[in-house]
This record gives C-alpha cells, sequence and structure tokens, in this order.
C-alpha cells in the first residue's frame, strides 16, 4: 500500500509543471513640478527614469496553481536637476486550490515597501480590467496626489501589505454562486515624517456575496462587505455595506448593471493635536488629524461650519449605474464602460467617512492583434453636504506588441485636485515611454 500511495505522489507530481517568468521594464517619464512639495523654487519639468525587473514562479498541477513574484521599482527621479534614487519592493504571492468540483479557494499577498513619491502616480479612474472592490495595484499607491504635504516633503517611506483569503463555491445549484473573503490591510508612512504626510493605517475587511442567474440575461447579487481602518493620529473608521446589484445583458454588445445600498460608517476624530493651543488660533476649525496637512473637520451643512464631533455614525448611500458596451471588429474592436458610484469613502488623511460620488469612462480599442490604444477620465467629489477634495483624471495610451518578447508602451495623464482647505488648485502630469523585454520558460 505504501508503494501505491508514494507512485500515486510521484505521478502527481510529475504532473504538474513550474514555469518561470523573468522580465525588465524600463519607463521614461516626463513630469510637472510643484513648488509646494519642496518648498522652495524648483524647475517647472522633470525627468524621471524607472527601471523594474520581474522574477516569477509559477507551479500548476491542475487543481492547484501558485505562483510568487518579485518586482523591484528602481527610480532615478529629477535626474536633470537634483538626480536622487528611489527603490520599491514590490511582490505579490497568488494561489487558488480546487480540492473538489464546485469549490474554489484563493489566497493572495502583496506588499509595497520603499520610497514612494506623492506626485507621479496619477489616478485614472481604473480601467477595464480593474475591480472597483479590490483596492490600489501595489506599487501605484497612494491612488491619488495627496495635499497639502509637510515642508520640504515629497517623498515618504511607505509600506502597503494586503492579505486575503477567499472561497467561492457553486454547491447550492445552478444558477446560484456563494463567495467570501477575509483579509487584512496595512499601509501608510513608516517614520514620523512620512506619518505626516500618510497616515499609517490597519485593520480588517470581510465580504460575503451571493449571486443568482434567473435567465441568461439576468444575475443578481447581494454583497455584504466590511472594513475597519484604525490610523497612526488615533482616528478609526468603520464601515458595514450592504448592497443588492442587477445585471442586465441588453444584447450581446451592451449590459447595464444597476446596484443599490446603505452603509453604515462609523468614524472617530483623530485625537492628536486637537488642544486649545492649536496653531489655528481662536475661532479655528478644529483639526482633523495631527499629520500637518491642516485639513477641515467640518461638515458644511448650511451656510456656515458646523464642527465635526469627536465620534459619528451614520448611514451614507451605496449606489451604482454603469453601462458597458463592446463593437467587435476585426479592425477595431472596441470595449467601452461608463460608471457613476456613490459610496462611502474613507479619507486616509484624515479618517473621516463621507459619500463620495466617482464618475468614470474607460474605453479601449484593440485596431490589430498587436497595437492596443486606451482612453479614460473621470472625476471624484464629496456629496451631502460633505467636505473633501474635488478631482479631475484623464489620461491616454498607447501600447504595441513588437513581437512575443519585446512590447513598447506610452501614456500620458493628468489630474487636477482641489482640497478645501488650500487656496489654489493643483494640476499635476506626466508622460511615459516604456519599454518592457520578457522571456518565460519552463523548468
Amino acid at each position: 500500500m505504501l508503494d501505491a500511495a508514494l507512485a500515486s505522489l510521484w505521478l502527481e507530481v510529475a504532473s504538474a509543471s513550474v514555469t518561470y517568468g523573468a522580465a525588465a521594464r524600463v519607463d521614461t517619464r516626463t513630469r510637472s513640478m510643484d513648488a509646494q512639495a519642496t518648498g522652495e523654487a524648483v524647475a517647472p519639468v522633470a525627468a524621471d527614469v524607472d527601471v523594474v525587473p520581474t522574477l516569477s514562479l509559477k507551479y500548476d498541477d491542475g487543481s492547484a496553481v501558485t505562483e510568487v513574484q518579485y518586482a523591484p521599482r528602481i527610480s532615478f527621479r529629477e535626474a536633470t536637476s537634483s538626480p536622487r534614487t528611489e527603490v520599491q519592493h514590490v511582490g505579490r504571492l497568488l494561489s487558488d486550490w480546487r480540492p473538489s468540483r464546485g469549490l474554489t479557494l484563493h489566497g493572495t499577498q502583496e506588499f509595497v515597501l520603499g520610497q514612494v513619491n506623492l506626485f507621479t502616480n496619477l489616478p485614472l479612474g481604473g480601467s477595464l480590467d480593474d475591480d472597483p472592490a479590490a483596492g490600489p495595484v501595489p506599487g501605484d499607491t497612494p491612488a491619488t496626489p495627496i495635499q497639502p504635504l509637510p515642508e520640504g516633503v515629497d517623498t515618504v517611506f511607505f509600506l502597503s501589505s494586503l492579505t486575503t483569503l477567499a472561497a467561492e463555491t457553486v454547491w447550492l445549484g445552478p444558477g446560484w454562486r456563494l463567495s467570501g473573503s477575509a483579509g487584512f490591510s496595512a499601509s501608510g508612512g513608516l517614520d514620523d515624517t512620512a506619518k505626516e504626510a500618510v497616515p499609517f493605517q490597519y485593520g480588517p475587511r470581510l465580504q460575503l456575496s451571493l449571486g443568482n442567474s434567473p435567465a441568461p440575461r439576468h444575475t443578481l447579487a447581494t454583497t455584504l462587505a466590511y472594513t475597519d481602518s484604525r490610523f497612526s493620529t488615533g482616528a478609526r473608521a468603520s464601515v458595514t455595506t450592504f448592497t443588492g446589484a442587477w445585471t442586465h445583458r441588453l444584447d450581446r454588445r451592451t449590459a447595464v448593471e444597476a446596484g443599490v445600498g446603505v452603509g453604515v460608517a462609523y468614524s472617530v476624530r483623530a485625537t492628536e493635536g486637537d488642544t486649545p493651543e492649536d496653531p489655528g488660533g481662536p475661532g479655528a476649525t478644529p483639526s482633523a488629524a495631527a499629520s500637518g496637512s491642516g485639513r477641515l473637520t467640518t461638515l458644511q451643512v448650511a451656510d456656515a461650519p458646523v464642527a465635526d464631533p469627536a465620534q459619528r455614525l451614520e448611514l451614507l448611500p451605496d449606489l451604482t449605474l454603469a453601462v458597458s458596451h463592446r463593437v467587435p471588429s476585426r479592425m477595431a474592436d472596441f470595449n467601452g464602460r461608463l460608471a457613476a458610484r456613490v459610496t462611502p469613502f474613507v479619507d486616509r488623511l484624515t479618517g473621516l467617512v463621507y459619500p463620495r460620488a466617482d464618475l468614470t469612462l474607460n474605453g479601449t480599442w484593440a485596431l490589430s492583434p498587436r497595437f492596443r490604444f486606451s482612453g479614460t477620465g473621470g472625476s471624484a467629489f464629496a456629496v451631502g453636504g460633505a467636505v473633501g477634495d474635488r478631482q479631475v483624471v484623464g489620461g491616454v495610451g498607447a501600447g504595441w506588441t513588437v513581437n512575443r518578447w519585446v512590447t513598447l508602451e506610452v501614456d500620458t495623464r493628468a489630474a487636477w485636485t482641489r482640497s478645501p482647505d488650500v487656496e489654489a488648485a493643483r494640476t499635476v502630469w506626466s508622460a511615459t515611454l516604456g519599454l518592457t523585454v520578457q522571456k518565460t520558460g519552463i523548468l
């Protein structure tokens, strides 16, 4: 019997495959400079070079797939004026296991550790392949330009970690799908200077979803989600949302998605720095955080601001309306999506929770099997009388697959942001030319 077990194990291992991947990407970027970031006169334009070597291993035996990837980002900032080097360690571990028919288990671990420039990662409102609930992509945090910053700081020592365990099953019957996930996230500055720009935050996240397809063109889903974030400033934000979504495919090209739900938000205002000696002086608006950002912690419900209480418990809307459209063509295959969302938003600087509207428009044209063009744009702003940042972002990009080993990409993006406590709005832009060389094989 032992011989039979060893033989079965040997056959299973022998049938598995282990593949490797090696790639190197070089991005040459021209971007705008912001005088507020350094507190001194700077050139209006800067040039950067990013080098990203990538190593990956993938194990696949049919029922289980595990992949590990390490892709450090080495950045040479402001190469033409005040050169300096920044390094980010970026890694990812992915695992899928199907222990039985109809049951799939997932596990992921993603992390970023190193120096992050707060002005070179401009948001573009997501892409067609992004999951809105998945959060930022490792290496691209923070997801939005942050303002204002402490005097003399534009690069911070940053950590981002996300651990997720998930399961999905169709055991409930034909057309039914049940999924759930549990995770823990941590992100923000690690030293005192970095925490002034981006307070450190950590906490769990849970999600449970039940979906059903009563007809070929209709899909219904109910989702219960919970997130809890604790900040180094003493702030805390807990959000529980209950949402129902309906997706209807009008035809082979067009689909409509609508979601209605409610969120219960509990927030605790930052305790540090809220002293009578606040530099704002008598009559100044109380500070929301000890981050040094000086953000307002008021709700502009009427003509005069009302001081935000130390603790708040409130109901917030969670609404989604989206339209996806595809035009299949051999010459110019198009895939686009227009979405509008009003969801509870947690300000990563202050820990305040308020309803925010996000409008996004994305489109991708596959002009040939090797050439792709994409455009995206969007806007985000607080609604319901809340005070928050306003943003307008957009960009275009193109990619050309020269052959199976070499890819060229061009990307141009811009962002306009306005904070309620900053006199002037900020506009930043960047243009990037990227070259990727990759190689895959079987070990």
